[in-house]
């Protein structure tokens, strides 16, 4: 009895203590426990749940492919919470000719029925194209994003030829590599796609695969008609990017056409002319952010029968350098235009003097303007120092004769040192770049 005693003893005393120095005595029916120190809990197991689940969520959304095995890494309540969530493991990266196909498997396997976030690249060769197939292709129903990379072309017409099946689940789509002939992924059969990425890989672009976008951004020669924007009627944000080496050139046919949900233009690299013939040919009613960047400057054509643009309260003018009439053209039709910023490009004193008309406020170009922003670089790139002295002087003249009707806040911005990869795109919307400097720009009472 007593060694029955002893045994369930030390059962429970194991529950609550540590078993350092634990000895157990027995002397008859009499159990001595000597040494025995409290257990000092792990911090992760008196972690409450709502912490772990809190954890759980900012670690997915910082890094969802490699948190789920660091996770599980720290303990074993950890590695069974991550287990027992299929959404952990349903990002994946598939890097062709890459040792990761196992662990493409096993994320698949745990991910069980939860939609999947794809990011596929490296595809060098055909057999890299089959092996993705192979793996990923039998779950296209649960495809919720995908982004590929494809830039070998025998590989990328392996995929291209593959995607053939619906993908109803899909929301995110970005494509980018060449192929030889023109597709149609998934026969436009994604009903949930909104944002669609195309960059080099040419499509068919009547095909149904874009009704349904909200967001586009296109980055290939091979398309050139504008009058199929009209068919894409839930647009809200459009970009539209060309290559100086890889000149887009639009074919503007038919009746001019509408885009009633667009909020959001960015045209880069676009000609100057393609620009003032875009908006001309596309009403865009409810436009409010407007962007070019990477314009050159091309007088010869000057167009003035722009559709009037009245819901455009924000308009950035990125590396460009547009013959003057015809941004003066353009501001005309965004009466409501409330900040303009020229960004590593500077405004030259005769165009600021257009908007310093005296007579009538009626006939002043943008009469509701309340920021007006430069943003250039330290040095160009031939290590010459920028200059701002006739700009400065020229906008404190704008803002004398606009006073006191108007009230404007104007700044001069300065970037440390010459533009980079990065600086030289333009900075996405919402996001402002540090400076080196700032001058705000008054005119004395």
């Amino acid at each position: 009895m007593s060694h029955v005693n002893a045994a369930l003893t030390k059962k429970l005393l194991t529950r609550q203590f540590s078993e350092q120095s634990l000895h157990l005595v027995g002397s008859g029916a009499r159990t001595d426990v000597i040494d025995v120190k409290p257990v000092v809990p792990s911090p992760i197991l008196c972690t409450p749940p709502e912490i772990i689940s809190r954890i759980i969520e900012l670690g997915a959304q910082e890094d969802p492919r490699r948190f789920p095995r660091l996770f599980s890494q720290i303990s074993g309540r950890l590695r069974m919470i991550a287990l027992e969530n299929p959404t952990f493991w349903s990002s994946i990266d598939f890097i062709g000719g890459h040792a990761s196909y196992d662990e493409v498997s096993e994320r698949l396997r745990r991910s069980k029925d939860a939609p999947l976030d794809l990011m596929v690249s490296r595809l060098d060769t055909r057999e890299d194209a089959e092996m993705m197939l192979k793996l990923l292709y039998p779950h296209v129903r649960r495809w919720r994003s995908l982004v590929l990379e494809v830039w070998e072309t025998a590989a990328a017409d392996t995929v291209m030829r593959a995607l053939v099946d619906k993908a109803p689940l899909l929301e995110h789509l970005s494509i980018s590599g060449f192929c030889n002939a023109p597709a149609d992924p998934f026969r436009g059969q994604t009903p949930a796609l909104k944002s669609l990425i195309v960059r080099g890989v040419p499509l068919v672009w009547e095909s149904t695969l874009f009704y349904s976008v909200s967001s586009l951004y296109v980055h290939s020669s091979n398309w050139t008609s504008p009058a199929l924007l009209g068919k894409w009627q839930n647009l809200n944000r459009l970009t539209i990017r060309a290559d100086p080496m890889q000149p887009l050139i639009m074919h503007f046919q038919g009746p001019a056409i509408c885009l009633p949900e667009l909020e959001c233009l960015e045209l880069n690299g676009i000609t100057e002319e393609d620009i003032v013939r875009l908006l001309s040919f596309a009403e865009m009613p409810n436009l409010s952010r407007l962007l070019f960047t990477h314009i050159k400057d091309s007088p010869n054509q000057v167009v003035n029968s722009i559709f009037p643009l009245l819901n455009v309260r924000h308009l950035r003018l990125h590396a460009t350098e547009m013959c003057q009439d015809n941004l003066l053209n353009v501001l005309r039709k965004v009466r409501n235009l409330e900040c303009i910023s020229f960004e590593d490009s500077s405004p030259i004193p005769a165009f600021i003097g257009e908007l310093s008309l005296t007579d009538c406020t009626v006939d002043w170009v943008c009469p509701k303007l309340k920021t007006f922003q430069v943003v250039a670089f330290e040095k160009d790139n031939a290590q010459r120092a920028y200059d701002d002295t006739d700009i400065i002087a020229a906008l404190r003249v704008m803002m004398e004769k606009r006073r006191p009707l108007q009230r404007m806040s104007t700044r001069m911005c300065v970037f440390q040192g010459e533009r980079n990869d990065k600086t030289r795109h333009a900075a996405p919307w919402g996001e402002e770049r540090l400076y080196k400097s700032e001058k705000l720009i008054t005119v004395d009472p």
